[in-house]
């Protein structure tokens, strides 16, 4: 009984242990997500907000039923002729006695927001604030001043989250607070961090420069590791070992040396620069040959019994059953040429040839401060790597499992 509690014991302290570590790996990655589509005075304030006013429910469910009146449900917009009634309740709608009659609410346009006629009417518990669009074109923010005076007590505005008090009795109110639709009020940062920056550019540059070096590393290494692993030769050990020693050097010393060899090809700022000298990987190579050295020598000599060649052999054989290494190989490869940063800052000058990571930095130093946008760009920036590994996990730890890496 007691050898009982104390491997239950046991394993209630080991998965607690799990179970905190992971929480403290995943709270930075919650922390970017949080701030993501916090407001900037949320994301600016100095006590840390760990829930943001968007993501509580009564407010993005205000939001939609906002972007309905104003525009689409889902995707927000002011479209023209369309009118937004913004209700505010107030506690004691009657000045005290003897009072001096306060001035009753009132709104200011901003200069962005011309063309917007302004309506404030007294209703039962409280007072309507109608914002209507007299243009002929939809706006996508619409900065409005809001004076609400003390003098008619305390006023709980029915969706304001991100509004900011000024000075006095004045309260500004941007368009994403008013009547955005759910997508535009809560994802509000990443669309304008969308606009702020060519990410689509960004993202094609990426895409190609790692989808090209994954098919043609694939393609190499598979060749290479299966020569090293299954086609005796003279010399084979020793010019394995020669391909290994290379993984010593570190690669900021051929920064200079690659640099002018494609500056005297003509390559810079294009994507031969970004691709072809990071095609051939040690790494795929001794990872495919450790694959191809687990498969039963059997299947080989019956085949090589059969007539069949090495190439026969390499398609037929070892790439089907080596599957989850290539996957494995795939997704380290994608994330190198994905996530690299210092090689193409280096080779690329013209914001056309920009990757997603080089973007990212340049679009840091742009934003400045507003933190929201920047987490909602860095989100964006992770997002293919967070799906592409929950697609292909299962082949991702088989291969890592049979490779013979420990």
């Amino acid at each position: 009984m007691a050898s009982k509690l104390r491997y239950l014991l046991g394993r209630v302290l080991i998965y607690a242990v799990l179970i905190a570590g992971t929480v403290v790996m995943a709270f930075p990655f919650y922390w970017m997500l949080a701030t993501s589509v916090k407001s900037p005075q949320e994301a600016q304030q100095a006590a840390p907000v760990w829930v943001p006013e968007r993501l509580k429910p009564q407010n993005w469910r205000a939001a939609t039923r906002l972007g309905a009146e104003g525009g689409s449900r889902f995707w927000g917009g002011f479209l023209p002729g369309r009118t937004v009634h913004f209700f505010i309740r107030t506690e004691g709608d009657e000045p005290p006695p003897r009072a001096r009659v306060p001035k009753p609410p009132g709104a200011f346009r901003d200069p962005l927001s011309e063309g917007t006629r302004i309506q404030v009417e007294r209703v039962e518990g409280g007072w309507r604030f109608s914002f209507t669009n007299t243009t002929d074109q939809a706006f996508r923010l619409l900065p409005v001043v809001i004076y609400l005076p003390k003098g008619y007590g305390t006023y709980y505005p029915e969706l304001a989250p991100d509004a900011v008090r000024s000075a006095g009795d004045y309260w500004r109110l941007e368009w994403v607070n008013l009547s955005p639709g759910l997508f535009g009020y809560v994802f509000h940062n990443y669309r304008e961090a969308w606009n702020a920056a060519p990410f689509a550019r960004y993202f094609y540059v990426s895409f190609v420069t790692a989808g090209t070096q994954v098919l043609v590393g694939l393609f190499l290494a598979a060749m290479a590791g299966f020569a090293f692993a299954r086609v005796p030769f003279p010399g084979r050990e020793l010019v394995f070992l020669l391909f290994l020693a290379t993984m010593m050097v570190p690669g900021e010393v051929l920064l200079i040396p690659n640099y002018i060899l494609l500056a005297k090809l003509g390559w810079l700022d294009t994507f031969y620069a970004l691709i072809v000298p990071w095609l051939a990987s040690v790494f795929g190579i001794f990872l495919l040959r450790q694959f191809y050295r687990s498969l039963p020598q059997d299947l080989f000599d019956a085949a090589r019994i059969d007539g069949a060649s090495y190439p026969v052999m390499l398609f037929k054989i070892a790439l089907p059953l080596a599957v989850p290494g290539l996957i494995t190989y795939g997704i380290f490869s994608f994330l190198g040429a994905y996530n690299a940063l210092l090689w193409p800052l280096i080779v690329t000058q013209s914001p056309e040839m920009r990757t997603v990571q080089v973007g990212l930095q340049a679009f840091i130093g742009e934003a400045g401060s507003d933190y929201g946008q920047l987490m909602a760009a860095s989100t964006m920036a992770i997002l293919p790597i967070i799906v592409g590994y929950f697609l292909a996990q299962r082949q991702f730890i088989e291969g890592i499992a049979r490779s013979g890496i420990k």
